[in-house]
């Protein structure tokens, strides 16, 4: 063999073991990237749950707030008509 052919071999063997160390890192970090996906997806699965459960009450609350603004409405609204009935009275009466 030349030296051009040894030399040649020699890179290719160095190459060749350096793709494969790489190969098993990458694979390595893809599994761990495989794992921390899977527990972002389980965190985001309870935060959703536990928005759920939150939300829940707000709503409540705030449907109580809503009926309790609507019976205000109307009874101002009503005390607004008496007073009315009361001055068209008071000027009948006169």
């Amino acid at each position: 063999m030349e030296l051009t052919q040894s030399v040649l071999l020699a890179v290719v063997v160095v190459l060749t073991i350096f793709l494969v160390v790489l190969a098993f890192q990458v694979f390595y970090v893809l599994r761990d990237l495989r794992k921390t996906l899977g527990r972002l997806n389980r965190l985001f699965d309870d935060a959703d749950s536990l928005v759920s459960e939150v939300k829940k009450p707000i709503e409540k609350a705030g449907t109580i707030l809503g009926g309790l603004t609507t019976g205000a409405t109307i009874a101002h609204l009503l005390q607004r008509g008496d007073k009315k009935g009361d001055k068209d009275g008071k000027r009948e009466g006169k």
